[in-house]
């Protein structure tokens, strides 16, 4: 029954992706023409799909999402770092098929969010990594796992904790482990996942009562920033990637807002 609702819940925010509802858009439309009626309806859908095809594609809209969410957090001060003895590092998407090499199991953010954990653990040798992610493909959800084999292979001791790809999930898993392990779940860490995923990340870690302390990294807004040349003007599915990125960040703040208020 959980897995069901997460994949239930992942699609109906696949749904909502701009990627997709231009898809939804131009189907309806599809149907209007078969059945030749309510051409004003067939127009607005049209425009609609077209409109925010445009927009998504485009360097301008994903640009100006993420820069508001990427922009939140900076990076803490040497004196904070010092402050924590764990350093939690949220996966993006490994892939758990079982004929791909270990290093062909990771996503770009993964791999961005894993060596700057690593370069810390380099910088500040006591510091402990603990791994929280998992993968759609492993009916297990393996995914940390993975992580730790590479951390080994490069010389690393990190802490994995296979959990599904859903943030809610990982922070209790985060403070039932730190409750078990260390007896005291509200001693501060520090969190460091992609830059956009943090503001959803944070509100969910100290809804739980942990502590955590961001630590953004992969600042995304920065590779799609307009330079107003001719060719940005033109659209790039590079950029639709940046906005349904987005989408799913201020999507899923609503969504959790929306559900700790009606909890109260």
């Amino acid at each position: 029954m959980p897995n069901i609702l997460f994949s239930l819940k992942k699609l109906i925010l696949f749904l909502c992706y701009p990627s997709s509802l231009i898809f939804i858009f131009l189907f309806l439309v599809s149907i209007y023409v078969v059945l030749d009626k309510r051409r004003g309806r067939r127009r607005l859908l049209l425009f609609l799909a077209i409109f925010l095809y445009y927009l998504s594609t485009t360097p301008f809209l994903p640009y100006l999402m993420l820069k508001h969410l990427e922009k939140k957090y900076t990076i803490p001060s040497p004196s904070e770092i010092q402050k924590c003895k764990k350093i939690i590092v949220l996966t993006g998407r490994i892939y758990g098929e079982k004929n791909l090499s270990l290093e062909e199991r990771f996503s770009r953010e993964t791999l961005i969010r894993f060596l700057k954990a690593l370069d810390l653990k380099r910088q500040y040798p006591k510091k402990e990594i603990i791994v929280l992610g998992g993968s759609y493909e492993d009916e297990n959800f393996k995914g940390a796992s993975y992580l730790k084999k590479l951390a080994e292979k490069l010389g690393y001791k990190v802490k994995a904790l296979d959990t599904p790809l859903d943030t809610i999930t990982s922070t209790k898993v985060l403070k039932n482990y730190l409750s078990n392990s260390t007896g005291n779940f509200k001693e501060p860490f520090l969190l460091l996942t992609s830059a956009y995923h943090l503001p959803r990340a944070i509100y969910l870690f100290k809804k739980q009562g942990l502590n955590p302390i961001p630590y953004p990294t992969n600042y995304n807004y920065k590779l799609c920033k307009p330079n107003f040349t001719i060719l940005e003007f033109l659209p790039n599915d590079l950029y639709l990637t940046f906005t349904n990125m987005a989408f799913h960040e201020y999507l899923g703040l609503i969504f959790y807002k929306i559900k700790f208020t009606i909890a109260k």
